[in-house]
């Protein structure tokens, strides 16, 4: 599977209502994994803690891609997530990031998150 599809793969097992999001992160996100979002560092316990909140505050219930490049086994990316927070409200974000694959897992993701519609505290992006 080339790395365009595994990104869409991960985010689409890892929000969906139904998966355990321990379960999904430690298939498809390397041990050593670690990300910055808007300078915000998180290894992979805190990744897990981090979308296990956004899970009880929102729904992701599409997600827009608009550019990927692919180059080995580096990524970059420009897509836009929505849903509904937990009162059926719309969230939007415009996210732009740099992703980095080990063994078909993501090691390192490096970006910027922008919210477009919606409050930060549906999105726990604090």
């Amino acid at each position: 599977m080339n790395y365009t599809n595994l990104m869409k793969t991960i985010w689409t097992a890892l929000y969906d209502s139904q998966t355990s999001v321990p379960e999904i992160v430690e298939k498809y996100f390397h041990p050593e994994y670690e990300q910055c979002i808007n300078g915000v560092r998180m290894n992979r316990q805190e990744y897990i803690h981090h979308v296990q909140e956004q899970k009880k505050n929102m729904t992701v219930t599409a997600m827009d891609y608009k550019h990927v490049l692919e180059n080995g086994n580096e990524l970059f990316a420009l897509y836009y997530p929505r849903g509904k927070n937990k009162d059926l409200l719309p969230v939007e974000a415009e996210v732009l990031a740099y992703f980095q694959f080990e063994d078909q897992q993501i090691l390192r993701i490096h970006g910027q998150v922008r919210l477009l519609q919606g409050a930060q505290a549906d999105v726990d992006m604090k």
